[in-house]
């Protein structure tokens, strides 16, 4: 739970500079960037405390209609990422991040976080797994009074396989 704590506060970050862009951007194209990511976390199956580093790519599209609809879409994904326990256990990382919202007279918002930790070397140290997902995906839809309409919050932390 502490990790989507982190996460969370990470996101916000993102979701703030995506905010920032949107409120500058009238209709344009996709932006791709491209950066190097460093990472920790701990492996709720061991324990284990991990850091590592990979690359971050990110593409951003907005748009302002003639209506006044605002989209945007922010999509993520941790590529290569290589991670180390301080007792020398690896781990890699597949990490996706995906925003989308809406605002017109209806609006509407998406988020979800989909991550796979794979600790590399199995010894058959932990009978029950070591390897793990986390999974966190939120909705919510308002009507033109601001007024939320369906909401709803899916979390799961997968068992230790």
């Amino acid at each position: 739970m502490r990790h989507f704590a982190r996460r969370g506060a990470s996101a916000l970050l993102v979701l703030a500079g995506a905010l920032v862009a949107v409120t500058c951007a009238a209709a344009g194209p996709g932006v791709s960037t491209t950066t190097p990511f460093t990472y920790g976390g701990t492996n709720p199956c061991t324990g284990e405390e991990f850091t590592g580093d990979g690359t971050l790519h990110t593409t951003t599209t907005d748009n302002l209609s003639a209506s006044g609809n605002i989209e945007f879409h922010l999509d993520s994904r941790l590529d290569g990422l290589k991670a180390v326990t301080l007792t020398g256990k690896k781990y890699v990382v597949q990490d996706t991040f995906n925003w989308q919202f809406t605002f017109s007279k209806a609006s509407e918002e998406t988020f979800a976080v989909v991550a796979h930790y794979v600790r590399v070397g199995e010894d058959g140290t932990y009978v029950l797994g070591d390897d793990f997902y986390e999974y966190l995906q939120t909705h919510i839809t308002a009507n033109a009074n601001g007024i939320p309409t369906a909401s709803k919050v899916d979390m799961s932390n997968q068992p230790c396989q």
